[in-house]
């Protein structure tokens, strides 16, 4: 819920699409991972199930977890791919309904907190 409010209320701003520009956006679906996502033979197989899509987000959810230590919906975070195959991480936003526009701003133009993961 959050998310879509969120993308609805502030994504949506032109100052905050210019802000969006110099990153690549991704979502990690942690609930259901939508049909759109598969490829159309796997997709036909799901019929009136969501099996396939609620284990996948499983796995989603549980690199969350492993990664960041929250199962936060929704979590935002700058991820920086490194050269040795390892990531960055540049900062993590961790207002789930983004109430502090200022603040997100903040985030995304001046993001703190790096740390290195990966193995």
């Amino acid at each position: 819920m959050n998310c879509s409010i969120n993308e609805n209320s502030v994504f949506s701003k032109p100052e905050f699409k210019e802000l969006f520009r110099s990153y690549e956006l991704v979502q990690l679906y942690t609930d259901v991972v939508p049909d759109e996502f598969y490829a159309p033979g796997i997709r036909a197989q799901f019929g009136n199930t969501t099996t396939r899509q609620g284990e996948d987000a499983a796995v989603n959810r549980w690199f969350q977890r492993a990664a960041f230590g929250t199962e936060q919906l929704p979590l935002y975070v700058l991820l920086e791919p490194l050269l040795n195959g390892k990531i960055r991480v540049v900062g993590i936003y961790d207002e789930g309904k983004i109430n502090n526009e200022a603040a997100f701003a903040r985030f995304l133009k001046e993001p703190e907190g790096a740390i290195e993961a990966g193995g």
